[in-house]
């Protein structure tokens, strides 16, 4: 009777994390995935952390049906998945693809795709929430035109990389508070970066008076803009 007791208090324990994971999962994650992400990403869910593991091994061929959307709509789902870092692909054979499914938890970083959680609207009062539009409207046509097709290029995961950055450096000049920066703020330092990776030096020239108020150097962009074309950019010599 004792030895059921235990059991029963292990099965319980166990329910009751993925019970909060699921609220997390739903809380947390869902409302900011796509349609197609939702379905996809609430499917690997169920066949890994409700099986109480972390990782679950099936075809897209059989995932396809069992979320009720087409082969293809589940390859972009599980490619944008991938991107944002809730799941990662560790190995893909006849058999099926074996997956691990992120818990926002378990993550060493707030993936960029989710917004940030704040206390309340107090800022740093040297950084501030800017009421500015975004830096890229004061751009001609043709350069406003360019610098966003080439961001939506990048994609998230690329921009996974230049965001974390520049949260760490916002974080480090509001007194290491992380929530005391606006998002408005946080676009405007991931621009910075983008701007440094995607123009070229003449086609920049008009333009970088227009982040001076980020108190950003030049410099500090550059190293950024360098590590974007170490992970396989355009080539600085080809920048428009």
């Amino acid at each position: 009777m004792e030895e059921n007791a235990r059991l029963d208090g292990h099965v319980a324990a166990s329910w009751a994390e993925v019970v909060r994971a699921y609220c997390e999962l739903m809380d947390d994650v869902m409302p900011h995935l796509p349609d197609s992400e939702q379905i996809v990403y609430h499917r690997l869910f169920r066949l890994s952390h409700a099986q109480q593991s972390p990782f679950v091994k099936c075809r897209y061929e059989d995932l396809a049906p069992q979320c009720g959307v087409s082969l293809s709509t589940v390859r972009r789902a599980v490619k944008g998945l991938r991107a944002k870092k809730l799941i990662k692909t560790l190995w893909q054979s006849h058999s099926g693809t074996t997956f691990q499914v992120h818990l926002l938890s378990t993550l060493l970083h707030r993936p960029a795709f989710l917004p940030r959680p704040r206390r309340g609207s107090n800022f740093s009062p040297s950084l501030g929430q800017p009421s500015r539009p975004p830096v890229y409207d004061a751009f001609s046509l043709e350069d406003r035109a360019l610098f966003i097709d080439c961001k939506q290029r990048l994609g998230p995961a690329r921009l996974n990389d230049p965001t974390e950055v520049a949260v760490e450096w916002l974080t480090e000049r509001c007194k290491v508070d992380p929530e005391g920066f606006s998002d408005a703020l946080l676009r405007d330092k991931v621009d910075e970066f983008v701007f440094y990776e995607v123009f070229g030096s003449e086609r920049r020239k008009p333009y970088e008076q227009l982040f001076t108020h980020l108190h950003s150097s030049h410099s500090a962009a550059d190293q950024v803009a360098e590590s974007f074309l170490e992970n396989g950019s355009t080539d600085r010599s080809q920048r428009p």
